[in-house]
C-alpha cells in the first residue's frame, strides 16, 4: 500500500516537471520567435505608433505694384473653439460677450460703419443666434467665430475663459483696400470647398500664386510634441510673388479722377486705362463701380468682371481713328485727300446715313473730315479700300482678336459674321461693331507706337520663392501693322483733332496731345438704339511726337451732357496733367 503511494507520488512528480520543462521549453521558443524571428517587424511597429504624419502648407503668393507696394498680402486670423465637454459657466453671459467682440472685429466693423443703429443691432442679434447654435451643436470643439484679428484675439483672451481655445490660419490681406480691384481679383471656393483664385491677376496666375505643401512623417511624444533631435524642415513652401506692372500713385490717380468723373458728370459706369505707349506696360487701370475683393460675395457677378475686357460697346468716333489710319497705310488717301460725296446724306443700300450733327461739308478734306468727326469722310475712305480690305485692316489692328494677358477674363470681341454695304459703311464710323475698351487702347496705340502693335502687360515678375529665382516679363511686340510713316501722318491728324475738334476748349497749352473724341450710341435689346443713353470716351496720346502713355477715358450715360467733349475729354485733360508730372514728362509746347 505504502509502496503505491510513493511510486504514484513519484509519478505525479514527474508529471510536474515534465509539464515544467515543457512550457519552459513552449516560453523560450515564443521568446526566441518574437525577439528573434519577429524582432524587427516589431520594432518598426513600435516605432510607427510614435510616428505622425505632419502635413506642411505654405502661404499663398503675394501681389505687389511695380513700385513695390503691397496690393495683396496674408494676414493671421485665429478660429475660436470651445471645450463643450468640460464648459462650465453661463452661456448666455459667453454668447453676448464674443457677440459683442465679433461686431469689433475687421471685417465685420468695416461693414458695419455706414449701417444705422437699427441694422448694427439687428446684425449682432443674428451673431448671437449664430453663436449659440454653434454651441449647442453635437460638436465636442465647436467654431464659435472665425477669422478672427489679432485685437479680437486679444479681446477674447481677456475673458479668462479656460474652455476658449483658438486655431491659426491665414487669409488675403489688402492695404490698399478695394485699389486695383478688378486686376487683382479675389480668393474663393470651389465645387470642393477649397480656396481657389477667381477672375484677375488671382484667378489668371492660380498655379502660380498658390502655395506648396508637403508631408512627412515625425517621432512624436504621447503628448504629439516632437522627439529631441528633430524639426520641421524649413525649406520654402510658399506661392510665387507676382509684381503687376501698375503704379500704385499712378492708379491712384486714376482710380480717384475717375470716382470724382462719375459723380461730376452723372455717369453709371466709367474706366480709365493708362498704357507706357513704348512698351505696352498697364500702369492704371480704373473701373466703377468697383468691389471689395475680401467681400466679393455681397455683389452681383456682373460687377466681379473686369469691364474693360468683358464689357463690350459701339466705339463711336473714336474707332475713326483706324478707318483714317487704313485709308493713310494703303494710300487711298492723304491727309489732303478731297472727298467728293460729302456734301449730303449717304444713300446706302436703301439707308439714308447722316454725319452725327446733320451738319455737311462739300469737298471737305480728310484732315478736317476726321477733326469735324464727319461721318460720311469715313464712308468715303471705306468705299475706297472696299470691305475686304478694310476688314484685313481691322483685323491687323486687332479688333476681334484675342488679347494674349494675365487676367481671367473673357477677352475676345465678336466680329460681325455678315459685312455689307450697309455694315462697312456704319462700321467706317465706329457703329454696328462691338469692342472692349483695352482692345480699342490697344489698337490706337499702334500709332503712338509708331505702327507697331504692342500686347498689353499686366505682370513685370514672378518671384519662385523655392528656386529663389526672378522671372522677368518680356514685352509682347507683334509685327509692324502701318508704316511708319502712315503712323506720322495719323499722329498729325489726330493732333489736329485735338486742337481743333469738339473738344479744343479744353486742350493742353502745354503738352501736344494726339486724341480723338468719341459718342456712341447704346444698342437697344428691342432694336435700335436708345434715345437718351450715350457712351461718352476720349482716347489720345502724349507727347505726339514721343509718346510716353496712352490714355482711354470711357463714362457710360453721362446725364450732365451725353457728348465726350464736355466729359469724357475734360476728364482725360484733368489726368493728364497731373500723370505729366508723375511720369516727369517734359512740357513740348
Amino acid at each position: 500500500m505504502l509502496e503505491n503511494t510513493a511510486a504514484i507520488y513519484r509519478l505525479r512528480k514527474n508529471l510536474f516537471f515534465l509539464a515544467f520543462y515543457l512550457a519552459l521549453i513552449l516560453v523560450v521558443l515564443r521568446l526566441f520567435y518574437w525577439q528573434i524571428i519577429k524582432g524587427q517587424d516589431l520594432k518598426i511597429a513600435g516605432e510607427m505608433q510614435t510616428l505622425r504624419q505632419v502635413e506642411q502648407k505654405g502661404l499663398r503668393g503675394q501681389i505687389f505694384t511695380s513700385d513695390a507696394h503691397l496690393l495683396v498680402g496674408n494676414e493671421l486670423v485665429y478660429d475660436l473653439k470651445l471645450d463643450r465637454k468640460n464648459f462650465k459657466g453661463d452661456i448666455q453671459t459667453l454668447v453676448q460677450q464674443l457677440s459683442h467682440i465679433a461686431m469689433q472685429n475687421n471685417w465685420q466693423k468695416d461693414h458695419l460703419e455706414d449701417l444705422s443703429p437699427t441694422d448694427r443691432e439687428t446684425i449682432r442679434k443674428k451673431l448671437v443666434q449664430e453663436i449659440s447654435d454653434k454651441f449647442n451643436s453635437q460638436a465636442n470643439w465647436p467654431k464659435l467665430l472665425s477669422k478672427l484679428s489679432k485685437s479680437s484675439k486679444e479681446a477674447v483672451e481677456a475673458l479668462n475663459n479656460p474652455y476658449l481655445y483658438f486655431d491659426e490660419s491665414y487669409q488675403r490681406f489688402y492695404p490698399e483696400a478695394s485699389m486695383a480691384a478688378h486686376l487683382v481679383g479675389f480668393l474663393g471656393k470651389n465645387e470642393n470647398a477649397e480656396e481657389i483664385g477667381r477672375y484677375g491677376i488671382e484667378g489668371a496666375l492660380e498655379d502660380e500664386l498658390k502655395p506648396r505643401s508637403a508631408k512627412n512623417l515625425f517621432k512624436m511624444d504621447a503628448l504629439g510634441f516632437l522627439l529631441a533631435g528633430q524639426k520641421y524642415e524649413s525649406k520654402n513652401l510658399d506661392g510665387r510673388d507676382v509684381t503687376l506692372t501698375i503704379r500704385r500713385d499712378v492708379q491712384n490717380l486714376a482710380e480717384q479722377n475717375l470716382e470724382w468723373g462719375i459723380e461730376q458728370y452723372q455717369a453709371d459706369r466709367g474706366e480709365i486705362i493708362i498704357l507706357e505707349s513704348q512698351t505696352g506696360k498697364i500702369l492704371a487701370l480704373a473701373t466703377w463701380p468697383k468691389y471689395e475683393p475680401w467681400r466679393y460675395f455681397n455683389y452681383p457677378s456682373e460687377i466681379l468682371k473686369n469691364p474693360s475686357l468683358t464689357r463690350l460697346y459701339e466705339p463711336g468716333s473714336t474707332f475713326k481713328t483706324l478707318t483714317i489710319a487704313a485709308g493713310i497705310d494703303s494710300g487711298v488717301i492723304q491727309k489732303d485727300t478731297v472727298c467728293t460725296k460729302c456734301a449730303g446724306p449717304r444713300q446706302i443700300a436703301g439707308y439714308s446715313i447722316k454725319t452725327w450733327n446733320d451738319v455737311y461739308h462739300p469737298n471737305i478734306t480728310m484732315i478736317d473730315g476726321y477733326a469735324k468727326s464727319d461721318n460720311t469722310a469715313m464712308i468715303f475712305i471705306s468705299d475706297l479700300l472696299g470691305s475686304d480690305r478694310f476688314v484685313d485692316y481691322l483685323k491687323k489692328f486687332g479688333i476681334g482678336q484675342q488679347i494674349e494677358i494675365d487676367l481671367q477674363d473673357d477677352t475676345r470681341t465678336p466680329f460681325p459674321n455678315k459685312i455689307g454695304p450697309v455694315e462697312t459703311a456704319t462700321i467706317s464710323f465706329g457703329q454696328g461693331i462691338s469692342t472692349n475698351s483695352l482692345e480699342l487702347l490697344r489698337a490706337v496705340n499702334v500709332i503712338a507706337n509708331r505702327g507697331k502693335m504692342l500686347e498689353p502687360i499686366i505682370v513685370e515678375k514672378v518671384f519662385d520663392k523655392q528656386k529663389q529665382q526672378e522671372l522677368i516679363g518680356s514685352i509682347k511686340e507683334r509685327e509692324q501693322i502701318i508704316s511708319a510713316e502712315a503712323a506720322a501722318t495719323v499722329t498729325t491728324m489726330m493732333v489736329e483733332a485735338a486742337q481743333h475738334g469738339e473738344a479744343q476748349w479744353i486742350a493742353s497749352d502745354k503738352y501736344t496731345v494726339a486724341a480723338k473724341t468719341g459718342t456712341s450710341q447704346v444698342p437697344d435689346p428691342q432694336g435700335g438704339y436708345k434715345e437718351n443713353e450715350t457712351i461718352a470716351s476720349f482716347i489720345g496720346f502724349a507727347p505726339a511726337s514721343q509718346a510716353k502713355f496712352t490714355m482711354l477715358v470711357k463714362l457710360e450715360n453721362p446725364k450732365s451732357s451725353p457728348w465726350a467733349a464736355e466729359t469724357a475729354a475734360p476728364l482725360w485733360y484733368k489726368v493728364a496733367d497731373k500723370l505729366m508730372i508723375l511720369l516727369n514728362i517734359t512740357p513740348d509746347k
